[in-house]
C-alpha cells in the first residue's frame, strides 16, 4: 500500500490549475479560473477551479474534489492509478510495501493489460520473419518513419491464434480480463480463448494522459473483408468519447487555437511527419457531440480535411451539426480527387496544406457549391433551408447563430427572416388504460416519442432531464426505463422496453408513444426544442420555490441558509438578483 505521508506529498506537489489546464481551457476569472465543465455538457462555464484551495467544483453537475478525484473521474483511473500517475510527474518515488498483496481493480486491470499488449505488437513488429511489414509496407508503401513508429508506438498482431494471450498469462494476466479487455475472444462452444487481433498491424489509442485504452487494426491480408477492427467499448474505452492522436496533439492544438480534423490514423500520421501537429481523427465516423465537445476544450475552430470523395464529403456533412454544437467554428479543406491527406502530406509537405488552409470553405459554401439555388425549384430550396435550419438552431451563442442565418441567406439570395424557426409540439397523446383516457402534456409525450427515433443529442438529454422533471408519472416512469435501456445497450428500443415493461399500462404507454411518427430532417431540431421547453419549465418551478424559501430566510435573518439557497439556483444555471 501506499503510505499516506507520500499521497500528501504527492498532492502538495502537484498544482490543480497545472493539472487540470493540461485537459481543459481555463480562463482566469478573479482568483479562480473558469471553463466548460468536462464532466457535463453545457454552453456557459460553470466549471471553477481554485488555485488557492486547490479544489475543483462545477455549478452545473455539482462534481468536486481534488487533483485525485479529477483524474480519477476524468480519465476513469482508480485511486492508487491517479495517484501513480502524478507521483511520476512530480518526481516522486512511491516506497510500496513488497509483501503485499495489492489488488487491482477492474480498470487498473484493463490499463495494465492494455500496456502490456502495446509492449507485445511492438515486440511482434521487430522479429525478422515480419521484416516485409516493416520495411516494405510501412516505411515502403505508407512512408512511415521509424521516428513516427516510436512515437505513435506501431505495432503488429502476428498469424499465432493465442500469442498475445500466451504472453499476457506470462504476465500474471488472466483470459478473462483480456476479454474484459477487448484483447481476447471467448469461445463460448468450445470454452476457449483466442486472440482478437490477427495478421493486423495495430495502431494504440491513447486517452488524454498517453495511457491505452484500445487499438485500431488494419488488416495485412488482400482478401480481408474488414480492412479496420478495433477494439470493442470496455470499461476503459468508449469510442464516441475519444479522439485518436488528441493526447499528443493537445498542446499543439491549444497553441494554435485550432485543429486539422482527418478521417484516418495514416492520414494524421502523415501529417505530423510533415510538421503538421495540432490535428486529430475521427477514425472514420462522423463526429458525436462528446467528440465535439472534447475538442472544443482546446480549440475554437476545426478544418476537416476529409478524403475529396463522395463518402469523405458525407462524413464532413454529418460532423457539422455537432461541432456547432460545440460552440466550434467549421472550415472545410478541398483539394483535387485522387489525394488524400496521407498523400498529400508526403508529397508536398505542410506549405501544401498551409495553401489548402487558407483556401477552405466555411460550412454553407461548402454546402452549396455545386448548387445552382437560384435555378433549383421550390422543393430543393426548402429542403437546404430546413438543413440549415437544424444546423443552426443547434448554435448555442444567440449572436453566432444569427450571423450564421444571415451567411445562409445571403448565400442563396433569401431574406434572413426565411430562417426562423417556432418549436412545434406534436398534438396530444391519448393513451387507453383500463380505467381511463389519459391526456398528457404534448411537449413531455412528443420527447419520448422523439427518442425512440436515436436523435444524436440521447446522451445530452439524459443529462439535462430527469425523470421527475416530468408532470406525469407515467411518462417519468417510462423515460426512466428509456434511461436505463439506453445504458445498458446504447440505444432505445420499443420492443425490448415492453417485453422488460412489468404491468400492461405500461406496455400500451410504450407501444403508442413509440408509434408516433416524426420527419427525418426535423428529428434532431424538435428533440432539442422540446428538451429546452421541459428544461425552462424545470427552472420556473425551481425558481418559484427556491425564491419562496430565501425570502422565508431572509425574513429569519438565516444568512447561511439565503447563501445555500443562492448556491442552488445558481446551480441550475438561474441567475438571481
Amino acid at each position: 500500500m501506499i503510505p499516506q505521508e507520500t499521497i500528501e506529498q504527492i498532492r502538495q506537489a502537484t498544482d490543480i490549475a497545472d493539472l487540470i489546464s493540461g485537459y481543459i481551457r481555463l480562463k482566469k476569472r478573479g482568483r479562480n479560473y473558469l471553463a466548460l465543465c468536462p464532466f457535463h455538457t453545457e454552453r456557459t462555464a460553470s466549471f471553477s477551479v481554485s488555485q488557492d484551495k486547490q479544489i475543483f467544483h462545477c455549478f452545473g453537475c455539482g462534481k468536486g474534489g481534488n487533483v485525485f478525484s479529477f483524474l480519477m473521474e476524468h480519465e476513469r483511473m482508480s485511486f492508487v492509478e491517479a495517484v501513480k500517475e502524478l507521483a511520476q510527474k512530480a518526481n516522486i518515488i512511491i516506497k510500496e510495501d513488497k509483501g503485499s498483496d495489492f489488488k487491482r481493480d477492474l480498470i487498473e486491470r484493463i490499463s495494465y493489460a492494455n500496456q502490456v499488449a502495446v509492449e507485445y505488437f511492438r515486440e511482434t513488429l521487430r522479429q525478422d520473419k515480419f521484416k516485409i511489414v516493416l520495411e516494405d509496407y510501412l516505411k515502403g508503401k505508407r512512408k512511415i518513419t521509424s521516428e513516427s513508429i516510436e512515437t505513435f508506438k506501431l505495432g503488429l498482431a502476428g498469424d499465432e491464434w493465442e500469442g498475445l494471450l500466451r504472453h499476457a498469462k506470462r504476465k500474471d494476466i488472466s483470459e478473462d480480463e483480456m476479454v474484459r479487455a477487448g484483447l481476447a475472444i471467448h469461445n463460448q462452444s468450445k470454452n476457449s480463448h483466442y486472440d482478437r487481433f490477427r495478421h493486423r498491424l495495430m495502431i494504440p489509442i491513447y486517452n488524454l494522459s498517453g495511457k491505452p485504452i484500445a487499438f485500431g487494426g488494419r488488416t495485412l491480408k488482400k482478401d480481408e473483408p474488414a480492412k479496420y477492427i478495433n477494439s470493442p467499448e470496455t470499461p476503459l474505452y468508449r469510442k464516441g468519447y475519444v479522439l485518436y492522436g488528441l493526447s499528443d496533439s493537445k498542446d499543439h492544438i491549444r497553441k494554435s487555437n485550432f485543429a486539422y480534423v482527418v478521417e484516418g490514423y495514416f492520414d494524421l500520421i502523415s501529417l505530423w511527419q510533415a510538421g503538421i501537429k495540432n490535428v486529430v481523427a475521427s477514425s472514420g465516423t462522423a463526429f458525436t457531440l462528446q467528440q465535439a465537445r472534447l475538442l472544443g476544450r482546446f480549440a475554437e475552430e476545426v478544418y476537416l480535411f476529409f478524403d475529396s470523395d463522395s463518402a469523405g464529403e458525407k462524413a464532413a456533412l454529418k460532423s457539422v451539426d455537432v461541432l456547432y454544437d460545440a460552440g466550434l467554428e467549421v472550415k472545410i479543406i478541398t483539394y483535387p480527387k485522387g489525394e488524400d491527406p496521407d498523400s498529400l502530406a508526403n508529397k508536398y509537405g505542410s506549405d501544401k496544406i498551409e495553401e489548402l488552409k487558407n483556401e477552405a470553405l466555411g460550412f454553407i459554401p461548402f454546402r452549396l457549391k455545386n448548387i445552382y439555388v437560384s435555378k433549383s425549384g421550390i422543393i430543393d430550396r426548402e429542403k437546404l433551408i430546413k438543413e440549415f435550419q437544424l444546423i443552426g438552431n443547434k448554435i448555442g451563442d444567440t449572436t453566432r447563430r444569427t450571423l450564421f442565418f444571415d451567411e445562409a441567406a445571403d448565400e442563396m439570395g433569401l431574406n434572413q427572416a426565411i430562417f426562423q424557426t417556432q418549436i412545434q409540439a406534436p398534438k396530444t397523446v391519448t393513451v387507453e388504460n383500463s380505467s381511463a383516457q389519459q391526456k398528457f402534456n404534448p411537449v413531455e409525450s412528443g420527447l419520448l416519442s422523439l427518442l425512440f427515433h436515436s436523435p444524436g443529442s440521447t446522451d445530452e438529454i439524459f443529462e439535462l432531464i430527469s425523470p421527475d422533471d416530468f408532470d406525469s408519472k407515467a411518462l417519468g416512469r417510462l423515460y426512466s426505463a428509456m434511461i436505463d435501456q439506453y445504458r445498458v445497450v446504447g440505444n432505445i428500443e420499443a420492443r425490448a422496453l415492453i417485453d422488460a415493461a412489468g404491468d400492461e399500462e405500461l406496455k400500451q404507454l410504450i407501444a403508442r408513444i413509440a408509434a408516433l411518427e416524426w420527419p427525418a430532417d426535423q428529428i434532431e431540431s424538435e428533440t432539442a426544442a422540446h428538451a429546452r421547453i421541459i428544461v425552462e419549465n424545470k427552472k420556473v418551478v425551481v425558481r418559484n420555490r427556491l425564491q419562496l424559501q430565501l425570502a422565508e430566510a431572509e425574513a429569519k435573518g438565516d444568512r447561511e441558509k439565503a447563501d445555500t439557497i443562492l448556491d442552488e439556483l445558481k446551480s441550475y444555471g438561474i441567475d438571481y438578483k
